[in-house]
């Protein structure tokens, strides 16, 4: 078991460490977090929806609805109602948010360029799609991990 919380702790640790540079980065430019993930989300030309990125994304629906209310104020993007869906609207870049999009990403992308570039010349292609597979299964497990412990412990609190 402590074997388990060395590990845990590791991981957890470079987890918060990957996030933290990207919340410093950002403001160094002047950027939220939460506006970063949005147009990173975004960034992808596919379509998204509200629910879809605080999904996908793990952003709190109040932020999310907050970040998209002020880049709409400044004609970034629009919200487009999705047919058959009573509330949900899709998000939808502008040519002005496009544009914004590439100016805060381009500094983003490069370093993850560079980093991904070192990482592969370092462990080879193989060993990381097999790492970003893992992070990604191990993602799953613990989420219903997470669901069935606060399940228990919500039986345990209440007989």
């Amino acid at each position: 078991m402590e074997e388990n919380r060395q590990i845990m702790r590791a991981l957890a640790t470079a987890m918060n460490r990957i996030d933290q540079m990207y919340c410093d980065d950002v403001t160094r430019i002047g950027v939220k977090a939460s506006e970063l993930w949005l147009l990173y989300a975004l960034d992808d030309g596919a379509p998204h929806s509200q629910k879809q990125i605080c999904q996908e994304w793990g952003l709190p629906k109040t932020t999310l609805n907050t970040t998209l209310k002020q880049a709409e104020a400044k004609g970034y993007l629009t919200l487009v109602p999705i047919a058959g869906k009573r509330r949900e609207r899709q998000i939808c870049l502008t040519a002005a948010g496009q544009a914004y999009a590439r100016q805060v990403l381009r500094p983003i992308y490069g370093a993850e360029d560079a980093a991904l570039q070192a990482t592969l010349d370092r462990y080879g292609p193989a060993v990381v799609a097999a790492l970003v597979e893992a992070v990604d299964y191990f993602g799953r497990c613990l989420r219903d991990s997470f669901a069935k412990q606060m399940e228990e412990k919500e039986n345990d609190d209440n007989p």
